[in-house]
Formats: C-alpha cells, sequence, structure tokens
C-alpha cells in the first residue's frame, strides 16, 4: 500500500489522508483516477468538484506523457 499512496500523492492537492480514501474506494493508482467519472471522485470525503477536476487533469496529463515516452512495439 506505501507504493500506492506514494503514487497518488504525486498529484498536487492529494496527501497521506486523502491517497488513503482513494485506495480504499479503488481508485488505487494515477491510472484508475484519469480513467474514473468524477462523479465518483466526488462522492470520497474530502474532494470538492474544484478538487476532483484537478486531480483528474493532472491524471490523465501524467497518463499521457507515460503513453508518449513508452517504447515502441514493432510488429512485422
Amino acid at each position: 500500500m506505501n507504493k500506492e499512496l506514494k503514487e497518488l500523492e504525486k498529484l498536487k492537492g492529494i496527501g497521506e489522508v486523502l491517497s488513503r480514501r482513494l485506495i480504499e474506494a479503488s481508485y488505487s493508482s494515477i491510472a484508475k483516477i484519469a480513467a474514473a467519472k468524477e462523479d465518483g471522485l466526488s462522492k470520497i470525503p474530502g474532494m470538492n468538484p474544484q478538487k476532483v477536476r484537478s486531480i483528474v487533469s493532472q491524471a490523465r496529463e501524467l497518463t499521457s506523457e507515460a503513453e508518449k515516452n513508452r517504447p515502441k512495439t514493432w510488429k512485422h
């Protein structure tokens, strides 16, 4: 769980308490947050609409950067 906590804490506005709540609600990675619907995240205590938009936006940006930097696989 420590690895998951550290990953989520990379997002601005997410501390230890909120990262634990996210993990308990099955949002245990940045990729899961990026794919989340905002209404699901807004049900988590401590998440207001502005914070939800912010962390989803950050998560999507991080996952798109990771995708761009991923080595390409070649098909023959």
